[in-house]
């Protein structure tokens, strides 16, 4: 069947209605021209051939680009991956009625190699070879790979290594259905400013048959290993660390450098994926929001308390809160390693937290949140406008969350910058900061 694409949802997808029935279909631009098969059954549909594409449409660099579903726009040329971006992003403001100026989405000068985790899950192919990747989008079949267009290469080597050993050692992947066998995932962060490394591998048991044999060949192999962790997860579950690790060598974590500061980063640390664009987007949101030196700054949903640490020689107070023990605890060594005295960290719900500085009627003068995918809480927002804090600075990694929050502060505050960030190259993903002031204070 022929087709001709229109406009792109915000997924980056075009809407096909055929029959009185929708399909999305992925992987095509505007205005292309394409012959498509449909499995009705499965309300699917696919790209048979390209009759006349689109002049931004690119060669993938990617060989399991179709079946593995990470990167929905590779085969979009960069510039344009950018202004569909910021297009999303104006298109999100003026639906939802928010008066605001959206800047161009900044890009990366290379934008490939930029991950600096890389994690995968390992199991057997129709051939009983040990395969490791990704899963294939809305399944659980393992679309296998040696080297990822965004993972960095390090992190690659070190994945076909373990790969190779579990072949060769007999290491059985763990099969969710039988629940049998050993590895179940691995992990490698990396600080490339640094060159630590650290590798963590995820076992369905603390018994690890032949493993000193293991770590030492996988040592031997890569020497930018710096730390190995064995993390234990034996429970019926989709969520990928367990409670339980055992750290086989190193320190059991890395550090890493952004903004002049120094972090540190185990294995459960929430840290930024992109460390170049993360720099960009910390110093475009605090620069933006011109603070003083006699402010008190609210870091909400702070990790560990990256931003909070990086404001902290602009202004004279922070007050940094993390619903994640983890984060909070090595938020607090962060700041020790950085020598920061007027930095206070809380392992507290953020809307809990909030809502008990209102009530203590505490001085906020700016509040920075950077809240899940999922956005921030009703109680949340009205405890900001009880606050009146004179600036917000909003990140957000979904901009479809973030301009529905706005619709709750845009009454009390003028935004007065909006700056899309491209933190995920080749992806529908993009990060959108948002700075609002007080209208009692301009």
């Amino acid at each position: 069947m022929k087709i001709n694409t229109t406009k792109l949802n915000d997924f980056f997808q075009s809407p096909i209605e055929i029959s009185g029935k929708t399909y999305f279909l992925n992987n095509v631009l505007e205005n292309e021209t394409l012959e498509v098969s449909i499995n009705k059954e499965k309300r699917t549909i696919k790209i048979d051939k390209i009759i006349n594409a689109s002049k931004y449409r690119i060669k993938p660099k990617c060989d399991i680009y179709e079946t593995c579903g990470g990167c929905k726009l590779l085969h979009v040329e960069y510039n344009h991956q950018l202004y569909l971006k910021t297009e999303m992003v104006k298109r999100l403001f003026k639906e939802n009625n928010i008066k605001a100026t959206v800047l161009d989405t900044l890009g990366m000068d290379n934008p490939t190699e930029y991950r600096n985790k890389n994690q995968v899950v390992f199991g057997y192919n129709n051939q009983r070879k040990v395969v490791s990747g990704f899963y294939e989008e809305n399944t659980h079949k393992i679309v296998n790979f040696t080297t990822c267009y965004l993972q960095d290469k390090v992190s690659d080597k070190i994945v076909n290594t373990i790969k190779d050993l579990m072949m060769k050692m007999r290491i059985m992947p763990y099969d969710e259905d039988k629940q049998k066998g050993l590895i179940r995932h691995v992990m490698v962060k990396r600080s490339k400013l640094l060159n630590e490394t650290m590798v963590i591998i995820v076992t369905s048991s603390d018994v690890f048959p032949g493993r000193n044999n293991f770590l030492k060949a996988l040592l031997a192999s890569n020497k930018e290993i710096t730390t190995v962790i064995q993390n234990i997860n034996s429970r019926k579950t989709t969520q990928v660390l367990g409670d339980k690790e055992i750290v086989l060598f190193g320190k059991g974590y890395i550090n890493d450098c952004l903004c002049d500061k120094k972090f540190k980063i185990s294995s459960k640390s929430f840290y930024q994926i992109n460390p170049i664009q993360t720099k960009v987007l910390y110093q475009k949101a605090l620069d933006n929001a011109h603070l003083s030196k006699t402010d008190v700054l609210l870091d909400a949903y702070s990790g560990v308390g990256t931003i909070g640490i990086i404001a902290s020689d602009k202004v004279s107070k922070v007050i940094s809160v993390e619903l994640e023990k983890q984060a909070v605890n090595d938020a607090i060594i962060n700041a020790k390693l950085n020598n920061i005295k007027n930095i206070h960290f809380y392992n507290d719900d953020a809307t809990r937290f909030i809502n008990n500085l209102v009530n203590k009627k505490e001085k906020i003068d700016v509040v920075v949140m950077d809240p899940p995918r999922k956005g921030s809480t009703e109680s949340f927002l009205k405890a900001v406008l009880k606050l009146k804090p004179k600036k917000i600075i909003y990140i957000s990694c979904d901009p479809h969350t973030q301009v529905v929050d706005l619709k709750s502060l845009v009454n009390d505050y003028n935004i007065t910058y909006v700056q899309p960030v491209d933190m995920f190259p080749h992806t529908q993903h993009v990060e959108n900061i948002v700075v609002l002031n007080h209208k009692h204070y301009i």
